[in-house]
């Protein structure tokens, strides 16, 4: 805000009859003298800005007018962090003529780049910056170069950069009634929104489950999704279209993609409308999404179901001996599951084993007083026996399954 400094002596000097002319330049001269100096938030082009030793160190070849940033035993001076080199826009006395000037916002900054213009201001002895002028209307970039040199405004400018032309497809976020939002530069972005506003598409229809009165939401998203046609509109959140998005709301319509496209019942079990997915709810959707505590549990539970899906492969690992996959009550989880190439095998040697016996017998007789006498039922019987096991010795594949898998089987 702008504000004054009053002079000691500052009065009012009262008319003692007609003022000569030398009355009147006197009079001039003491208003002159005690007039209040009139300060105001100066704007102001940045030169630098401090955020690694890179930066402190090309500082110091540049010094200016401005105080080193590197000790004499070239130790970077980590206080400046954050700080901006920067030459005011008015009060400038030429082209060295830059300062140093600290962040006002001790906890939340937003960093500026060579090039852009903030807004300085003046407070116990000290020049702060805060946010930055919005020449261009783009929260990618604000670049207006050589606005602080009137003498030479295309004289150039030696930033501490690489060449940064700027994204001006990177747009402002869509906002809508009583949304706070925060735009990056890069295409991300956070939205403190609602459902409240009745939204429309192209045809003028009203777009169903739009313009709920309670229904708070917040959107988090990394990535622009909607690439623009038309210059300067801004861009709607996508949560299909965005690189990676984070969706909690309650009575809003989330119309997102499955990437299963094999498994139709998580699309019962979601209750998945045509406009998608309502409720309260968290949506995350990205390329990959990582879970990983580093001491402690990861705990998922639902009072009615949790549905894993995937188009190749689900892996449930722990250690050999040492870790356990428990499946069902977990009062009574005292069942091992069976290892089916292995309970396959030894049910392989069994049939063998049968199938020697059965031909062994095949040949049996009886006796009666010193006479054998074939038993005519065991041989047919025998070798149907040796037959239906060797036709199920053909058959061992088949209770394997060839999805489910599991491992620290013991042979």
């Amino acid at each position: 805000m702008a504000y004054k400094i009053n002079r000691g002596g500052e009065h009012v000097v009262l008319p003692q009859g007609l003022a000569s002319t030398a009355d009147v330049h006197k009079l001039r001269s003491e208003i002159q003298k005690n007039t209040p100096e009139f300060y105001e938030l100066e704007p102001a082009e940045v030169i630098d800005v401090f955020l690694d030793e890179n930066d402190f160190r090309y500082h110091d070849h540049k010094l200016h007018n401005t105080k080193p940033l590197v000790t004499d035993d070239d130790k970077v001076i980590w206080k400046y962090y954050g700080w901006i080199r920067a030459r005011m826009a008015i009060s400038n006395k030429g082209e060295n003529n830059t300062i140093l000037v600290a962040p006002l916002d001790s906890n939340i900054k937003e960093y500026p780049y060579p090039g852009e213009h903030v807004i300085v201001a003046s407070y116990y002895g000290k020049k702060y910056y805060t946010q930055k002028l919005n020449t261009a209307n783009s929260v990618n970039l604000n670049f207006f170069k050589g606005l602080s040199r009137p003498w030479d405004p295309w004289g150039g400018e030696d930033y501490n950069v690489k060449e940064f032309k700027g994204n001006f497809g990177i747009r402002q976020l869509q906002a809508y009634e009583g949304d706070i939002t925060f735009n990056g530069r890069f295409g991300q972005s956070i939205r403190f929104g609602s459902n409240i506003t009745e939204l429309y598409d192209k045809n003028e229809d009203l777009i169903p489950n739009s313009g709920k009165p309670q229904s708070p939401n917040v959107i988090i998203r990394a990535g622009q999704g909607e690439i623009p046609t038309i210059k300067y509109k801004p861009v709607k959140e996508d949560i299909n279209l965005d690189s990676s998005s984070m969706w909690m709301t309650t009575d809003q319509k989330v119309d997102i993609d499955f990437s299963n496209k094999l498994t139709p019942g998580l699309y019962t079990l979601t209750e998945k409308g045509p406009d998608g997915l309502g409720g309260n709810q968290i949506i995350i959707n990205s390329d990959r999404l990582i879970f990983n505590t580093k001491k402690n549990a990861i705990i998922m539970t639902s009072p009615t179901v949790i549905g894993l899906s995937a188009n190749y492969e689900i892996g449930l690992e722990v250690p050999n001996d040492t870790g356990k996959v428990m499946l069902g009550d977990a009062m009574d989880q005292t069942q091992p599951a069976l290892g089916g190439k292995l309970t396959m095998e030894l049910i392989d040697k069994l049939l063998d084993y049968l199938i020697t016996f059965a031909n062994d017998i095949s040949s049996a007789k009886g006796t009666c007083v010193d006479f054998t006498i074939p038993i005519s039922d065991i041989y047919p019987g025998s070798k149907g026996l040796v037959a239906s096991l060797k036709e199920l010795k053909t058959r061992m594949d088949e209770p394997k399954s060839k999805t489910v898998f599991v491992g620290h089987i013991r042979g």
